[in-house]
């Protein structure tokens, strides 16, 4: 079975991945990376019809999900939205739960600082992170999204990840869910707040990487991938 790969920080490190038992498709969310051009609503509604038309254009009658942080919001949706049942099952990598983010004003004027602002962008990579890393990662990590971004659209997924909630919703949803997490992640995603989140949900498991923070796929891409194989071979 095809595994469709949602997220807009991918495993890029393909030496990690078993290409015998599974095709990967990797899809940059509107504003992001190659698809930096294409304008959208940014919400996600808007990404998880878009996995669905990829999953046609490959000829996907089934497949399985991938998504983190947003795009891990965004794969609930899709499941949510999935009538056909084509979700086999879904991996969400240190997700934005279906309730959203909420933040008080504050907060808000600190995500929305970050979009093409160096400064701001290391110091949120920190946060997600415990500031465990080096200099040199934070800066490299601050280059390329400054680079791979488009600043409305991030504004707009802020705008989203902030202030949607499908919580309520997501109780019908049967499809199997792994949430991921990263002991070092920032306190609102670690793992006792992402059972809080998805305590309602029918078939869901957890797994937390102890030696990861916000960012699995760039911190510890090899334990990532075996873990998301491991949950879909099993």
């Amino acid at each position: 079975m095809p595994s469709l790969v949602g997220s807009e920080m991918c495993i890029r490190d393909r030496p990690y991945l078993n290409l015998d038992a599974h095709t990967y498709a990797f899809m940059d969310l509107r504003g992001y990376g190659k698809s930096k051009d294409v304008k959208g609503k940014c919400n996600s509604d808007e990404i998880a019809n878009d996995i669905f038309d990829i999953a046609d254009d490959l000829k996907w009658d089934e497949f399985y999900l991938v998504g983190h942080s947003m795009s891990g919001m965004a794969v609930q949706k899709a499941a949510l939205l999935d009538s056909k049942k084509r979700i086999q099952k879904i991996v969400a990598v240190t997700p934005v739960s279906s309730a959203g983010f909420p933040v008080d004003d504050q907060t808000l004027q600190f995500f929305q600082s970050i979009p093409q602002n160096e400064e701001m962008t290391k110091t949120a990579f920190g946060a997600f992170t415990s500031n465990r890393l080096s200099d040199n990662w934070y800066e490299i990590r601050t280059k390329r999204n400054i680079e791979a971004i488009d600043k409305d659209a991030q504004l707009a997924y802020i705008e989203m990840w902030t202030k949607e909630n499908f919580q309520e919703e997501m109780k019908s949803v049967e499809t199997p869910f792994l949430v991921l997490t990263g002991k070092h992640d920032h306190l609102g995603f670690v793992l006792a707040e992402q059972e809080k989140a998805f305590q309602d949900f029918q078939n869901v498991d957890f797994l937390e990487i102890e030696s990861s923070g916000h960012f699995p796929m760039f911190e510890t891409p090899a334990l990532l991938a075996a873990a998301i194989e491991k949950y879909l071979e099993k």
